[in-house]
């Protein structure tokens, strides 16, 4: 396995060096909009798979990647397709994805990694990241009344099957999704109370990780993969376009 991650760096750093000039064409012309539409509007918007479609090349490493990454996902994953536009940006991202859950599967317990993913996917309103991070939560044992509160129907607190550990790690990870990012005295000293410097490291890096991929498939406008249509999720519900 690591052979093969240096192999992927070093070919990363060979094409990255890469640059030639290029004509651009605007989407509108290159990707036109289905049934001759000239302009989106909410109705188009619900039923477009995405705003730019994956190139219908794409390059052999990138599509390597994308195959190692659709096998583990079990699905087509039309994000990774359209990041394939860039070859940088894809192998980029794709490094950010694996080795931060790497990293933090080593120092934070599952349940609370995959409570992090489930409650920055809820408080960005991505309805992708609900139903590709909310789906096993049963394997977790995350019941319906903590769902609830991931959702903000309840405060965390009020919550007595969260541990304390987990209601500052959601509380942290809530205000570092917010825009603008704001923390109070009280949360800052409870993280430090509770947990090392490698687990807020571990925490912060997972739900900023979380918010990335949340905030840049909602740009591209991808719709759910289809994990899950469980209505405890409430996924049908998320909806970023104004």
């Amino acid at each position: 396995m690591k052979k093969i991650i240096l192999l992927c760096l070093a070919m990363f750093l060979i094409i990255s060096c890469k640059t030639a000039d290029k004509k651009i064409v605007p989407t509108c012309e290159s990707s036109p909009l289905p049934n001759g539409e000239k302009t989106i509007n909410a109705d188009l918007d619900k039923k477009m798979k995405s705003l730019i479609p994956p190139p219908k090349k794409i390059p052999l490493f990138s599509r390597f990647l994308l195959w190692r990454a659709e096998k583990e996902f079990e699905k087509e994953l039309l994000p990774g397709r359209i990041l394939t536009w860039s070859t940088d940006l894809g192998i980029g991202s794709g490094f950010l994805e694996m080795f931060i859950e790497k990293g933090t599967a080593k120092i934070l317990p599952a349940r609370m990694i995959y409570l992090l993913r489930m409650q920055v996917s809820c408080y960005v309103g991505s309805a992708f990241a609900m139903d590709v991070n909310s789906y096993k939560y049963k394997d977790y044992k995350i019941t319906e009344n903590e769902i609830s509160a991931l959702q903000g129907k309840k405060p965390l607190d009020e919550i007595k099957t969260f541990s304390e550990r987990e209601i500052v790690a959601l509380r942290y990870a809530i205000a570092l999704s917010r825009t603008p990012v704001r923390f109070d005295a009280k949360l800052l000293n409870d993280l430090r109370r509770l947990f090392s410097e490698e687990e807020i490291v571990a925490i912060s890096t997972m739900s900023a990780k979380v918010n990335y991929w949340a905030r840049l498939i909602e740009s591209w406008r991808v719709k759910p993969a289809g994990y899950t249509n469980d209505p405890i999720l409430e996924i049908d519900k998320f909806n970023s376009f104004e």
